[in-house]
């Protein structure tokens, strides 16, 4: 009797507890909410670019495409209706413009996840500018003194490559990760290279050049080129 009375007591004790972690599952929730994903895109502004000499308004795509990895690609284009270093209006250079592009691919430090911490990027770069040279040219047939003069307007374009070296550090300034920041710094280097019409004979009479900076002075072939810079952008 003993052994039966044992034996309920068991199973009654067992079905309550049961019964108790049952009514505990069916209190949950049917879902949990799922941890918010790394972005994967951030479109950014580059506000330093207004300020160059040769100054555009730039944009940048960035992707993440590995691990520690990601890619960006940068656009921007500059009239010289913008240009803040351009003095004067009657210049030696009209219908100025720029065209500016670049190619990075990044890699972000092991202990950081993509797009946000420091990173090391390579950098291709590459710019054209373009203009028509005005101009007054002294005609003289004899060989002497100009016997008349008369103005010419020719094209003329500069083409820039660089490859760079890079250091930054992109981090989010608000609290659901969108809003970032980006500064980075690095140092490389640049070719250019001049295409211009042949002027007229004669003597060459320019007005003054209009620009603080000449955008196309003769500088050398080869050169040291150091790139910084902030963006700032969204992510996504």
């Amino acid at each position: 009797m003993k052994l039966v009375y044992k034996i309920g007591l068991a199973s009654l004790l067992s079905g309550i507890c049961f019964g108790t972690q049952a009514q505990s599952i069916n209190t949950e929730p049917i879902f949990a909410p799922l941890s918010r994903a790394s972005p994967k895109w951030v479109v950014k502004f580059a506000p330093f670019s207004l300020i160059d000499f040769s100054n555009t308004v730039q944009f940048a795509v960035e992707r993440v495409v590995g691990q520690q990895q990601t890619i960006q690609a940068e656009f921007g284009y500059g009239w010289a209706g913008m240009n803040l270093w351009r003095y004067s209006k009657n210049s030696r250079y009209d219908h100025y413009e720029t065209w500016r592009a670049r190619a990075e691919w990044r890699f972000y430090w092991r202990r950081f996840q993509p797009p946000f911490g420091a990173y090391t990027a390579l950098e291709g770069l590459y710019k054209q500018e373009n203009a028509f040279e005005t101009g007054t040219i002294g005609v003289a047939p004899d060989g002497g003194m100009p016997q008349y003069y008369r103005l010419y307007s020719l094209p003329i374009s500069k083409q820039v490559w660089a490859m760079t070296l890079k250091f930054g550090r992109q981090f989010s300034f608000s609290s659901n990760n969108r809003l970032i920041g980006d500064f980075y710094g690095g140092i490389g280097f640049r070719t250019r290279d001049i295409h211009q019409s042949n002027r007229p004979d004669g003597y060459v009479y320019y007005a003054s050049k209009g620009f603080l900076v000449d955008p196309f002075s003769p500088n050398p072939p080869v050169s040291l080129n150091i790139s910084y810079g902030f963006k700032i952008g969204y992510a996504f």
